[in-house]
């Protein structure tokens, strides 16, 4: 008897053993919960993939967006395929868009840490005068006006750079001080770090993009209408029908890889999570940011 309960206490060590990878794994690509945005009825349902390579750490996640690719909400009439009237230009109106794309499930407010690391195949084509989103830092609330994007990591002219919507329906560029160029972010990881610090007051907010531990980009001012924030993640494109194929030729089928994404309340537990992909960023010889609570 004695034995028998010794070798099932042994099997339970080992299986418990052979399962701690898969979560490790987990925590290597991110430490927030996600889910699907706006996905019922798109013909590629399954648009999230793990692979093993391209990789920072053990594993990263794989995001297909077929052409023109548009589905709906669970809930409620939205549709990225086609708008229901209320709203034609801004917001909740829906229409001309297309994503394969993830929410995240808790949302907050005040000031974050946020990285997201994007690997760009070398066969990725840009859509452009398409938009296309790859990040999201997004508001919401009780209020129509709170129920809007507040920074869209956007490809605009082949640059991937911050667009800021401090009011609703425009954008700003921010101080722009380096361009991360698409171009040079193909075939390899490009880790990009965000301090913000989401308000409402014009003095109160602010947003800063690192690419590893290089500004590249800052914003000061208001950020948002005193909702609550959450992120997003994945391929974006709104204004589709810009998209002329007797112009433009075919259009594409988008590939991007995402690792490390990371939401904390500090630069040094969003340096602790880096470093499990082995990415030591100097973070250091960036100016004493005041750490958030």
């Amino acid at each position: 008897m004695k034995n028998i309960f010794q070798s099932i206490i042994l099997s339970l060590l080992i299986i418990g053993t052979l399962n701690l990878p898969k979560e490790l794994n987990a925590k290597e690509i991110t430490n927030i919960q996600w889910n699907k945005s706006v996905a019922k009825g798109k013909k590629l349902f399954k648009f999230r993939e793990t692979v093993t390579s391209p990789a920072l750490g053990k594993e990263a996640w794989k995001i297909t967006l077929l052409p023109r690719d548009c589905g709906r909400d669970n809930e409620g009439d939205y549709s990225d395929c086609k708008n229901n009237g209320r709203d034609a230009v801004v917001g909740h109106g829906g229409g001309d868009r297309a994503r394969s794309e993830y929410s995240s499930d808790k949302r907050y407010t005040g000031e974050k840490w946020i990285s997201v690391s994007i690997y760009l195949p070398n066969n990725f084509k840009s859509v452009e005068p398409v938009s296309t989103s790859l990040f999201q830092i997004y508001e919401w609330g009780k209020k129509d006006e709170q129920r809007h994007p507040r920074m869209m990591l956007r490809v605009k002219n082949g640059v991937l750079e911050p667009r800021y919507y401090p009011v609703n329906g425009s954008d700003v560029s921010g101080n722009i001080i380096k361009h991360l160029f698409i171009d040079d972010m193909k075939d390899k990881w490009t880790t990009i770090v965000f301090h913000t610090k989401m308000g409402k007051a014009p003095g109160e907010g602010f947003s800063k993009m690192y690419v590893n531990d290089v500004l590249y980009n800052e914003y000061n001012g208001r950020t948002g209408y005193g909702g609550q924030f959450f992120n997003k993640f994945g391929i974006y494109h709104s204004w589709i029908t810009r998209w002329n194929d007797a112009v433009n030729g075919e259009y594409p089928t988008q590939v991007v890889y995402y690792d490390t994404l990371f939401r904390t309340n500090s630069k040094e537990k969003l340096l602790k999570l880096l470093k499990i992909n082995g990415l030591n960023l100097d973070l250091l010889s960036i100016e004493q940011d005041k750490q958030a609570s």
